[in-house]
Formats: C-alpha cells, sequence, structure tokens
C-alpha cells in the first residue's frame, strides 16, 4: 500500500488524474494513474475507469493506455465503529422535509410514482490525510464497492457504496435492484413494512422492462435482505445474456429509480426544478470499462453507483446523501433515513 499512497500524493501535487478502488469482498487495491495531467474525453469503444455525472452530461475517462496500473493487498482487520454524532442543522432539516411534502403531493397527484430525494451536508475537515480516510472505508465497508478519484475538473471524491448499476463478463450481464432501508444489522426484529417492498418492487420491475429487449434468458432473484455497514436494504439479483450493444443496456438503466425515481423523466424534472442544488458525480456511476483490471480480460466492465460519497471542497467536505419518496413516505422518517446514511462516510472521517 506505500506504493500506493505515495503515487497518491504525488498525483494531487502534480494534479494528475487517477483513482484507487477495490471492489466487494475483495482485498485487492487496484490505482490506475495517469502519467500527464491531461483531461481524457470519455470514449465508449477504449478501456479504462470512467466516472459519469447523474445526468449523464459529465464523462471522465482514465484511459488504460495513458495510466500506470498499481496493485497491493491489505489485511482487512476488526475496525471498531468510530462514535460519531448524528448532529444537523434545523434548517436543513426544515427544508428537506418541505420538499418530502412536495414530492408527496406530486404523488398524490399521480404526477409521479416514486422520486428519489437529496441533500447536500458540508462539514469541515482541514488538513485531513484523504488516502487515510479510503484506508479506513477497506475496513468498514469490506462488502461495498471503494473508491478514491481524482480528476483536476471534479475534485477529490472518495466513497463506498453499496449498488452496482450492471456488471459484464462476455456476455453476461448482471446488475441489481436495491431500494428500502432500515437501520441494521444483526437485528431480530427487523421486518419490512409495504413502503419499502413496493419502493423495491418498482426498481426491480422498471430494470427488468428495460433489458426485456437488450437481453436474452433474464432472470430474477426474490428480493433478500443485505448489510451495508450499519444499514440494511432490500436486494434483487438480475441476470441475462447480452444481445444487444453494451453501450445501450448503460444508457437504458442509468438513473435507475433507485436513485431517480419513476416514471424516469417526470421523476428527472421534479428532482431538477425542486432540489435545489447540482448532484454532480453523486448518484452518476463509475467503475471498469471494457476492461477488468484484476484479470486482464479485455471487454468486461464493472460498474457501480455513485452512492456513500463525499466530495473535497478545499477544508470541507461535501457528503451526499438520499431517500426514496414514495406513498406512504413520512418526512420526519425521511430525513433521519438521510441522517443515518451520512454517518456511513463520516465515521471514515
Amino acid at each position: 500500500m506505500d506504493w500506493i499512497a505515495t503515487k497518491v500524493s504525488e498525483s494531487l501535487l502534480q494534479q494528475k488524474p487517477f483513482v484507487c478502488y477495490v471492489k466487494p469482498n475483495t482485498e485487492k487495491v487496484l490505482g490506475l494513474f495517469q502519467r500527464t495531467a491531461e483531461s481524457i474525453s470519455f470514449s465508449p469503444y477504449e478501456s479504462g475507469f470512467c466516472m459519469v455525472s447523474f445526468d449523464g452530461k459529465d464523462k471522465y475517462m482514465l484511459r488504460d493506455s495513458d495510466c500506470d496500473l498499481y496493485a497491493a493487498t491489505f489485511s482487512p482487520t476488526e475496525y471498531s465503529w468510530p462514535v460519531t454524532s448524528s448532529t444537523f442543522s434545523p434548517e436543513a432539516k426544515v427544508h428537506f422535509e418541505q420538499l418530502v411534502v412536495k414530492a408527496l403531493e406530486a404523488i398524490q397527484q399521480q404526477t409521479i410514482q416514486k422520486v428519489v430525494l437529496s441533500r447536500k451536508e458540508c462539514i469541515a475537515a482541514p488538513h485531513t490525510d484523504v488516502f487515510a480516510v479510503f484506508q479506513r472505508l477497506l475496513h468498514l465497508y469490506p462488502t461495498a464497492f471503494r473508491y478514491l478519484w481524482y480528476h483536476p475538473e471534479t475534485g477529490i471524491w472518495i466513497g463506498a457504496t453499496p449498488e452496482q448499476l450492471v456488471k459484464k463478463e462476455g456476455d453476461s450481464l448482471h446488475t441489481v435492484a436495491l431500494a428500502g432501508t432500515q437501520l441494521g444489522p444483526n437485528r431480530t426484529d427487523l421486518v419490512w413494512g409495504e413502503k419499502e417492498t413496493q419502493e423495491q418492487k418498482v426498481v426491480t420491475d422498471y430494470i427488468a422492462s428495460q433489458l426485456q429487449s437488450l437481453t436474452n434468458n433474464l432472470t430474477i432473484s426474490l428480493p433478500y435482505t443485505v448489510e451495508a455497514g450499519t444499514l440494511v436494504h432490500l436486494k434483487t439479483d438480475i441476470q441475462g445474456v447480452l444481445k444487444g450493444e453494451w453501450t445501450a443496456v448503460v444508457e437504458a438503466l442509468h438513473p435507475t429509480p433507485a436513485v431517480c425515481g419513476f416514471p424516469k423523466q417526470e421523476a428527472l424534472a421534479f428532482i431538477q426544478e425542486f432540489e435545489g442544488y447540482n448532484r454532480s458525480l453523486y448518484a452518476g456511476y463509475l467503475g471498469e470499462w471494457n476492461k477488468n483490471f484484476s484479470t486482464y480480460q479485455e471487454g468486461d466492465s464493472d460498474l457501480y453507483v455513485n452512492l456513500r460519497c463525499m466530495q473535497w471542497e478545499k477544508d470541507v467536505v461535501a457528503i451526499y446523501v438520499g431517500c426514496g419518496i414514495n406513498k406512504g413516505s413520512i418526512p420526519t422518517q425521511e430525513f433521519m433515513e438521510t441522517v443515518n446514511k451520512s454517518m456511513t462516510v463520516k465515521r471514515a472521517l
């Protein structure tokens, strides 16, 4: 890890793009470090590591041919959960709950069926060692996709996302529907209510309908509970065989109802009109594009939704959190869900 830590420091100093990442349930850290500070345009026909914004307008790529690849292993340790206060400003609570009420009115009027609302929370973090934060995430969230990304045009982003957008191995595709959130894990009284099961079903049905014409042999598992740090979610596995263009699959899926809502265009319009800020790379996607850098298999891709993430803005860290709003949502509970989610990355600070 020392070599990678040194490269991170050098690249930040020289303002050269790079990414370090670890796939779920593995102990292998991969680092792609671009040799120049040049901004490389995203190309669907190149291989490398991509980072794409929520609205799909900003696309960045660390191209394989322009980067040096580093790999290292780390030894997972039993990491005690740091005590983190769940403080928040009353103004933020009032603003978000008013936004939820507005969304519930749109749902009542049948303008939308579901919308995912988010907020941006800024906290002071002067003199923070970003690589140390990344290392803590490795131990805190072994089942997540963990990353540290830097680009002169985006700044530093760090995250530990539990959600796969889509994985391609040869012609085989795998994706997931992940929705519904409760505090956990290790609870004996865990029960999923109608609100959560319906929210998860909307995501599953949407993904299946989008993939129907692009795949063969589509299979959908029953929903099951998964842990993501101190939270638990409902998850469904969806698999199929690619029969169309790979890029068409990505475009069809992003953004999913898990980060946007349903119907997609109406939910997106609501977010852009009322949410009140630019999500930037939050709820976009990132990952290996056209190459598996663990196996060096050309043509494979492994993409994740950029959730549970934070962005460095000088000495301030911006934490992005959201939740799905549908019929039956309670504004106060939805706000507290965002507070619980913010604790995920705050612990690493």
